[in-house]
């Protein structure tokens, strides 16, 4: 098969869950002897480039992603305006076009009508109500955008149940299938534990939506009962000096070390493997790659119920704990996996269902069927 997906950004220039799906996925099939064509704003010159058995074709200038913290839409449609004779100039078998920004969905459908090519959109998040949350009264332009796509997407995949759910409650009547994003476990079972064991970790961009205030909080509430208990805090963004700030607000420097971010994906799988909870306090997440790799290395997930938090779906009996959004909850969602082991089988049992080999072959098949069918 001829195989194109349509995403903006690319891996590992940019680290996010949808371009390490697409790399992972995308380099899996390339082995397999399918042509996997990737359509993402420039990363050197101008052109194709060949990389990892994957061929880039770079579609414009790059400009910034994030405007005053959020997505920029000026680059979303500098991106979609450049991607149309690109990717109309490149004969492909699918078309799996992201969801998000939304405005390439138009262009991959009307090239996919045009040229009698299968045009798949995957589904990452669907935020409904939630785009009046994010944008104010302009939210009604993105949730009409939203619908518009919704009702674009004849062929659908979700990476979750809950974006399923979202979309089904936002009016989508066709049928959905579910392929999630993944692990390769082989890479995380090879590595071990690096440094002195740690309490609490977490691993995430510090921003807003991700809450690290509220793991300062917990952890402020857990030190009254357990004085020397120590969290590391990987990552960075806008939120890093309020966090430093509320640390040191709270005395708790000598509880809490903010590592940044760091680049060795096995450096962090080696901090990962040397604790014992794992905390993600996410408002949105589409899926949470992160609480797979969590609990590949043997750690129990807490996260948060809100209603675009589908790292919420990750959370089983005995694995982790589903908290409300608050630090006293989320303490209590710690302390009890400090004091009690998780359900190990349960969760290598989970986790072997989301190896990026397994999945890459099911959404082969899937490809397979809707050339089939179209």
């Amino acid at each position: 098969m001829k195989i194109a997906f349509v995403y903006d950004v690319l891996y590992p220039e940019t680290i996010g869950g949808v371009e390490k799906r697409i790399y992972e996925i995308g380099t899996r099939l390339a082995l397999r002897g399918h042509e996997v064509h990737l359509f993402p704003m420039s990363i050197e010159g101008n052109g194709t480039i060949f990389r990892d058995g994957l061929i880039i074709h770079q579609v414009c200038r790059p400009v910034g992603l994030y405007t005053g913290g959020r997505r920029s839409v000026f680059q979303a449609l500098w991106y979609t305006f450049h991607l149309f004779p690109v990717l109309f100039r490149v004969r492909v078998d699918v078309i799996d076009c992201q969801n998000f920004p939304y405005f390439p969905v138009f262009v991959s459908r009307l090239i996919g009508y045009l040229k009698k090519e299968r045009c798949i959109i995957t589904w990452h998040e669907c935020w409904g109500q939630y785009w009046y949350q994010y944008l104010g009264k302009a939210g009604l332009m993105g949730r009409i955008i939203e619908k518009l796509t919704l009702i674009l997407s004849n062929t659908s995949i979700a990476v979750s149940r809950h974006t399923a759910i979202r979309m089904k409650e936002e009016g989508y009547d066709k049928e959905i299938s579910i392929v999630p994003n993944g692990i390769t476990l082989s890479e995380i079972n090879q590595v071990m534990p690096d440094g002195k064991p740690i309490d609490i970790i977490f691993i995430g961009r510090f921003i807003p939506d991700k809450h690290p205030e509220m793991i300062v909080e917990a952890v402020r509430i857990l030190t009254r009962e357990y004085p020397d208990l120590s969290c590391i805090m990987i990552g960075d963004g806008p939120m890093m000096s309020q966090t430093k700030s509320l640390i040191n607000h709270h005395a708790l420097s000598k509880n809490i070390q903010l590592a940044g971010f760091i680049t060795d994906y096995r450096k962090v799988l080696g901090i990962l493997k040397a604790a014992r909870v794992f905390v993600l306090p996410s408002e949105r997440e589409g899926f949470g790659i992160v609480c797979i790799e969590a609990m590949a290395s043997g750690l129990p997930i807490i996260t948060t119920r809100y209603p675009l938090n589908a790292a919420s779906d990750h959370v089983l009996s005995g694995c982790g704990y589903c908290a409300e959004p608050s630090p006293a909850d989320i303490a209590r969602g710690i302390k009890t996996y400090l004091t009690q082991e998780p359900d190990y089988e349960c969760m290598r049992t989970y986790v072997r269902e989301h190896d990026w080999d397994i999945i890459s072959r099911s959404l082969e098949a899937f490809y397979q069927s809707a050339i089939c069918n179209k």
